[in-house]
């Protein structure tokens, strides 16, 4: 598995403060899935139709498998009115007895996502692999992500990573990524970082933002390419651009520490805040030092808290061990014992070692009441979803 490296400790050295860690790339998240029913009797009413949709009502009446696919695609979206999902699968059901590959997938789809008919992974299965073995890309795809998980099919790595590269092979992105997915993790074929990166590259190429972040990953640690700083930082900036949050916190570190890219800290400034509308929490606590200093960025220690606050109830351990150093100062945030020894007990339940040492010393200042109430607090602590 690509991984990438850990936030570097910056800033504030008399405090101790940390950089929040990098997150790793979330995988791929497969399409939803969705048994066709007897044709239906019923046809849409053609009082408001189009000329050329009346036509593809006729075709598809007088048994055209093009006009029945493209006639429950219609139905489908909603375009003759109220949407009809049954409907459409009912004409689909017909396109794709026939042999229509496209009709097939969308057959597929139905069972798979359960639109119009009872949702039914082995159903949607059997249609995919029909339209994958006429060469549709985007029901090999799918087909591919039923098989690596064992929905409605049994559980098959090998043959999965096969139709990923078949898709891919014909210029699907998303199967391009996984194969190169499968490839880093050995999953299904033998790992192969040099495939690995050349599938990896093809999928950036192609404008796929994870594709370019994990690609800047493999670059900056020598993963299958040779390393080089320089690329890694042009692929950050173009998963960035894309609206990637862990490319933009990346990015971002990487202008502030001049790695690949003169250093320049406007442009790590931005891009932290775009991470952290985002909700990163390492974008939220590394911008949050940076207006503390206020050597880069106007100081606005009101702003840092809100930063550092948001990233320590999401659940970033940096963000609390932060706020509980700020807090005990007292210099940029309102001193404040008890607020202290809150963040700082979060941030040692959460792991974070150094943590223990400063609430220990916040401890001593409060008296055996006022501990226990706050050992109480942590205990019911919950970390807020990026939602709330």
């Amino acid at each position: 598995m690509i991984r990438t490296d850990s936030c570097r400790r910056l800033l504030r050295p008399a405090l101790g403060l940390a950089l929040c860690a990098l997150l790793l790339a979330a995988p791929e998240a497969r399409a939803s899935r969705t048994t066709p029913a007897q044709p239906s009797v019923l046809e849409p009413d053609d009082t408001q139709m189009t000329p050329k949709q009346r036509q593809i009502l006729t075709q598809a009446q007088n048994g055209d498998p093009g006009a029945q696919n493209e006639l429950g695609r219609l139905l489908a979206s909603g375009e003759f009115g109220a949407k009809a999902p049954a409907e459409a699968v009912r004409w689909w059901t017909l396109a794709a007895d026939k042999g229509l590959a496209d009709a097939q997938f969308n057959l597929a789809l139905a069972y798979d996502q359960g639109r119009g008919v009872t949702q039914n992974a082995t159903i949607a299965a059997g249609w995919y692999e029909k339209a994958a073995r006429q060469g549709d890309p985007k029901a090999m795809y799918n087909l591919a992500g039923l098989l690596s998980e064992g929905d409605g099919v049994p559980l098959n790595l090998g043959q999965a990573a096969k139709y990923y590269e078949d898709a891919a092979q014909k210029g699907h992105v998303k199967a391009m990524y996984n194969l190169a997915l499968a490839y880093s993790r050995g999953k299904g074929l033998d790992r192969d970082d040099g495939k690995a990166a050349l599938w990896m590259h093809k999928a950036a190429v192609a404008g796929h933002p994870r594709a370019q972040y994990l690609l800047a990953q493999m670059y900056a640690q020598g993963i299958g390419v040779d390393k080089d700083t320089a690329k890694a930082a042009k692929w950050l900036e173009r998963a960035a651009q894309a609206g990637h949050a862990r490319a933009q916190y990346s990015y971002a570190l990487h202008c502030q520490l001049g790695q690949g890219v003169p250093e320049n800290d406007a442009a790590a400034v931005r891009w932290y805040r775009e991470a952290a509308k985002r909700n990163h929490t390492g974008a939220m606590c590394n911008l949050a030092l940076i207006l503390l200093e206020g050597k880069d960025a106007p100081k606005d220690a009101a702003e840092a808290d809100r930063l550092l606050t948001r990233a320590a109830e999401l659940g970033d351990p940096k963000a609390m061990y932060n706020l509980g150093l700020l807090h005990m100062e007292g210099r940029d945030l309102t001193k404040d014992q008890r607020q202290a020894y809150y963040w700082l007990s979060l941030a040692a339940r959460s792991g974070l070692a150094e943590a223990k040492a400063p609430r220990d010393q916040a401890a001593k200042a409060l008296a055996p009441a006022d501990i226990t109430a706050i050992d109480g607090r942590v205990a019911a602590f919950q970390a807020k979803t990026p939602g709330e």
